[in-house]
């Protein structure tokens, strides 16, 4: 096999960084349950060398390896010395992968419904008739997906959260800010009360907040899978609307969406034009503004705390802990901004999670394909938050609030910091 046919040449050089340490073997959340080689980051390196070299076939074994031992979490690229980039080099294996032996169908229905706004719009409304005609708690209770429990995945909100909102949200007064809001697929199906917290919190601390109606999903849980077809198309429809110059800041609510709008798109780009693809410069520039403007929306508020309204404590104590999401803490370097929203808000007793920056074993669809591994690296993260006797779990991912909430005892919320926020904000 080529050099080229691998990875772009960005992505390449970092398999010569590893220095074969193992450092990041601590780390790595599939590793500690499985304890096989081909399951730490230094093993898929050197596997990742050898391929780019022309020395291994990509075979089915080599190809599992890269799916099923790896959720793709940045715990190694977080923990490594050298700087090595394993989860550029483990989706670009996933890539090539996907080329040879396809992607199952069901995945690649799932991705072309992502990548599709109203064909997406369209599943939801019928996955919420179905859920209702031919639901309930004794069926569902029966069924699971992978390692989640349908009875306990949140029903679709009413309608798509975009359409419950206005386009454009004007303070009362003049406008501090102007900022673009991503609300992600997660929040637009799933999480609707999310995305309402968001703007009134936003709204309240003096902020104009554009909600552009068109906007589809990030593209990174389809690129992750492999499929970077599909996902150069949500890519550069995302561009088209939110690589802009004349607002402050785009705003996100999910660590996942942030992840890729503000590391993967550009990096990505890039790395397709030096594989041949038909990449302008211009998009690569509009990836790079979109970056630079994006923030999560904690930090965003972390930064502005002082437009925020006087909060009043009624007297009420909440014992709140925190669950770093791996795409925020690992990939945006984010941790303390989201704590810092947590503790300004009265009637807050905030503690710290014990291994809270921990993987919650979601990984998207690694939860439903590879199931054993993924509920035991969520019990590890459930009874550390039990342990701590919270009885509010905050975190900024919607799919780390799926996972966790699947398994975690029901008397135990599970919320976005922002949520919190907004309950104190409206007494």
């Amino acid at each position: 096999m080529e050099k080229r046919e691998v990875f772009g040449e960005n992505t390449r050089e970092n398999i010569y960084h590893c220095i074969k340490c193992g450092l990041c073997i601590a780390h790595c959340p599939v590793y500690k349950e499985i304890l096989l080689e081909e399951a730490t980051p230094r093993g898929k390196v050197q596997l990742s060398r050898h391929l780019s070299e022309g020395n291994l076939e990509l075979s089915e074994e080599v190809k599992e390896a890269f799916f099923s031992t790896c959720l793709l979490c940045g715990s190694c690229v977080a923990n490594c010395p050298s700087g090595v980039h394993g989860d550029h080099l483990f989706s670009g294996v996933r890539w090539r992968a996907a080329q040879r032996y396809g992607i199952d169908w069901k995945k690649k229905v799932m991705f072309q419904l992502l990548a599709s706004r109203w064909m997406m719009s369209t599943s939801a409304w019928f996955g919420k008739w179905a859920r209702a005609m031919f639901g309930g708690p004794w069926i569902e209770s029966k069924l699971n997906a992978g390692a989640l429990n349908v009875e306990r995945i949140p029903p679709f909100n009413d309608k798509p959260f975009a359409e419950s909102v206005p386009e454009v949200v004007k303070p009362g007064g003049k406008a501090k800010a102007r900022i673009l809001y991503f609300h992600g697929c997660a929040t637009n199906y799933l999480f609707g009360a999310i995305g309402l917290a968001v703007v009134d919190v936003l709204k309240k601390m003096g902020v104009e907040v554009i909600i552009p109606k068109d906007q589809s999903c990030c593209g990174l849980p389809i690129f992750m899978s492999g499929e970077r077809d599909t996902s150069l198309r949500c890519i550069r429809d995302t561009l088209k609307l939110f690589a802009r110059e004349d607002v402050d800041a785009v705003v996100v609510d999910c660590a996942t969406c942030g992840a890729a709008l503000k590391n993967e798109y550009s990096h990505l780009l890039c790395d397709l034009r030096q594989l041949g693809e038909q990449v302008t410069d211009e998009e690569i520039r509009a990836a790079e503004l979109l970056a630079g403007k994006l923030k999560d929306v904690t930090v965003f508020i972390d930064e502005h705390k002082e437009w925020l309204p006087k909060m009043k404590e009624n007297g009420n104590k909440i014992r709140v802990t925190y669950h770093d999401p791996c795409h925020l803490v690992k990939g945006q370097k984010i941790s303390a901004q989201p704590r810092n929203v947590l503790k300004a808000i009265p009637g807050v007793e905030y503690v710290e999670l014990p291994g809270a920056n921990d993987c919650c074993g979601g990984g998207g669809s690694f939860q439903v394909e590879h199931a054993d591994t993924s509920r035991k690296i969520t019990k590890r993260k459930v009874d550390n938050i039990q342990e701590t006797g919270a009885q509010v779990l905050a975190t900024c991912c919607p799919g780390c609030n799926l996972t966790i909430s699947n398994h975690l005892d029901p008397a135990i919320k599970v919320l976005h910091p922002v949520q919190l926020l907004q309950k104190v904000l409206n007494g």
